[in-house]
């Protein structure tokens, strides 16, 4: 009679998951993941269709994430494992594994910089700055890290200005449950900056704006609940009179877009988040020299930083527009060149031309 009932209840189990699958609509995006879903695919009598569909099944199963944070708390908590999906948690932080070094992204990344580095000028002054990622500071012997010292001695043939800021970073100057630096920290590293780059370095009085509820990427990868983090962006007047022109966004006129805030990915309050082409004009500075910054999204949230120094601040994400199109759109002349880049897109480089 027992095995009986256990019977039922499993048919009842898998029939109840199975119902809920029809009746649920379909969600087309993961705010934990921060990316889109699968949809239900066209049937083709072909072996793609089938891989397609178990994707789709694996993505729109009811409870999916509830089922993804019991095995995460379980293997984090109970069978104590150190990482789960190459997620590791320390002292309240997230990290994620870049491990291995990929040496043929460092070799790209140097061709692709190069390739960028031959529409300039000679009159262009050239310099570089590589982003430690988070987890070159957390130092710990059973965390697998790419090869940070490779990395950065391999960097060193491109010709450049090198800016160096490892010394001047620390873990608490990056969020703990994404991969980006805090902007209300990085006042030494523009203080750095202006000593390569000769710019005249002045401490500025900002405002800060602060959102309480930001989640970062690592968040969602983790599917460990936790408690939001701060979310800061710094304004002053001469930031909110400045003119910003871009290219995918004709209607924002602005620095910060605070939509976003509440949007899948808070950062992107910054500039707007990922946009291939950007032009920031202050008029009301005394410089009268330019800045083009090829960038990651790193550099989203240390350019509006930048704007007191600089009468016109140029931003080039080459992952979302080539050279060919950007060359339209800038005439390279006499500017302060940057390429400033995080070590993880320099150990993944392939997305950028």
């Amino acid at each position: 009679m027992k095995n009986k009932i256990l019977t039922f209840i499993f048919i009842l189990y898998i029939f109840g998951f199975s119902l809920a699958g029809i009746i649920m609509k379909d969600k087309k995006i993961s705010l934990e993941e921060r990316r889109t879903l699968s949809s239900l695919p066209e049937y083709k009598m072909e072996s793609e269709y089938v891989n397609k569909l178990d994707q789709y099944l694996l993505e729109q199963f009811p409870l999916r994430n509830t089922f993804r944070s019991i095995k995460a708390n379980f293997n984090y908590f109970v069978l104590n494992t150190l990482d789960n999906n190459h997620i590791y948690l320390k002292d309240n932080y997230i990290f994620k594994s870049e491990y291995p070094t990929n040496k043929n992204s460092i070799a790209n990344f140097i061709k692709v910089i190069n390739k960028n580095k031959a529409n300039l000028f000679k009159d262009n002054k050239v310099y570089m700055m590589i982003v430690p990622d988070k987890n070159y500071y957390l130092k710990d012997d059973y965390f697998l890290e790419i090869d940070y010292d490779y990395l950065y001695k391999e960097l060193d043939s491109i010709d450049a200005t090198k800016i160096d800021i490892r010394d001047i970073m620390k873990l608490s100057y990056y969020y703990e449950t994404d991969i980006h630096w805090k902007q209300e920290k990085l006042d030494g590293v523009v203080k750095k900056m202006s000593e390569v780059m000769n710019f005249k370095y002045e401490k500025q009085d900002y405002q800060e704006n602060i959102y309480n509820k930001f989640y970062g990427g690592y968040y969602g990868e983790s599917a460990i609940n936790r408690n939001p983090e701060k979310l800061v962006y710094l304004e002053n007047e001469e930031l909110n009179n400045v003119s910003v022109k871009y290219l995918e966004n004709d209607e924002l006129k602005k620095v910060y877009n605070e939509s976003k805030l509440t949007g899948m990915d808070s950062y992107d309050v910054y500039l707007d988040g990922a946009s291939s082409f950007i032009e920031i004009t202050n008029d009301s500075s005394s410089s009268k020299k330019e800045l083009v910054i090829f960038r990651d999204s790193f550099g989203s949230s240390i350019a509006p930083l930048l704007i007191p120094y600089y009468h016109k601040i140029t931003l080039i994400d080459t992952r979302y527009i080539t050279s060919e199109n950007y060359n339209q759109l800038i005439k390279f002349t006499n500017q302060d060149v940057l390429f400033l880049y995080n070590t993880v897109v320099v150990n993944s480089s392939f997305a950028l031309r």
